[in-house]
């Protein structure tokens, strides 16, 4: 009976600005279905209670649409949702979810495969990063972000590639902030210090700035460095994400695999934990974090 089973909270996820919108709106979804499921109504029926289609109800139920004030208000009445507080948080991640995502001013520039990640990443609690082939987007100077991103896009205008570099320096602003700032372990290979990119002088301002880096947020900024030696664990060839949230129970951990002409999402827990057992498996080969500042001195010398 759904009477005789605990109703679902939404209490236990907070009101964080600094997490971003689409954190909010996804924790909130996953609420709505949980309560119309408790509540034993069908989609169908939910749907026509605010005029609207199943396939719209469910979008809304995965985050992948819009949640308004005033259909949210309808569904909590058919779901027999009363609890003030409930309602009140339930108002809350609504007027929080409506906000632009921290991507939007630079909306025409943005792919659509990297927005989902560049909405979730805010809210992360954890971020293990691997990189094969360049220095992570977060960490990168803006001269070795632009000629990467330029050599990736050669037809592109200049103002849109401006754009994307400009929002790849924002995002390490969120390891900077002083509520609840993400931890970045990022791994890369050796041969990312070998491979040019630009000129000498690029290069060695870019390791300089990762040396800065690791002084500047020696709590939020863990850089690993897998050396050719480390064989299988390295073989992964392309690069991955792994976010682990401040609330599991309402924001499950999310995988982000790059393509060259697009991205993959895992989020069913078996895909996202077989990932993190191998990023596991990465840093626990690769050089110890600890090492790290010493082999970038030496790649230094490289580029001098």
């Amino acid at each position: 009976m759904a009477a005789d089973r605990q109703a679902p909270s939404i209490l236990g996820f907070p009101h964080r600005p600094e997490w971003g919108p689409a954190a909010h709106r996804k924790a909130l979804a996953g609420y709505l279905r949980r309560c119309r499921d408790h509540a034993g109504v069908p989609s169908h029926q939910a749907a026509r209670c605010i005029h609207s289609s199943a396939a719209t109800l469910s979008r809304m139920e995965t985050g992948r649409s819009a949640i308004k004030a005033a259909e949210v208000e309808r569904l909590l009445d058919v779901y027999h949702v009363h609890d003030p507080r409930e309602r009140a948080r339930v108002s809350d991640l609504v007027e929080e979810a409506a906000k632009p995502e921290a991507w939007q001013p630079f909306a025409n520039a943005v792919p659509q495969a990297l927005r989902p990640l560049l909405a979730m990443e805010p809210a992360a609690r954890r971020i293990i990063s691997y990189e094969p082939q360049l220095v992570p987007g977060w960490l990168q100077t803006e001269e070795y972000a632009e000629i990467v991103i330029r050599a990736y896009h050669p037809t592109k205008p200049a103002r849109e590639i401006e754009e994307r570099v400009s929002l790849r320096m924002q995002r390490l602003e969120m390891l900077r902030r002083e509520a609840s700032p993400p931890v970045l372990l990022a791994v890369m290979d050796s041969e990312v210090f070998r491979r040019r990119v630009g000129t000498p002088g690029v290069m060695y301002r870019q390791i300089k700035h990762l040396l800065a880096l690791l002084e500047e947020l020696p709590y939020q900024l863990k850089l690993q460095i897998a050396p050719l030696t480390v064989g299988a664990a390295g073989a992964i060839g392309h690069p991955v994400v792994h976010l682990r949230f401040f609330t599991p129970e309402y924001l499950p951990d999310m995988v982000y695999l790059e393509q060259y002409e697009g991205a993959l999402y895992r989020e069913k827990p078996s895909e996202s934990e077989r990932y993190l057992a191998i990023l596991n498996n990465l840093c626990w080969v690769a050089t110890p974090a600890e090492q790290t500042s010493a082999l970038l001195e030496q790649a230094l010398t490289a580029w001098r």
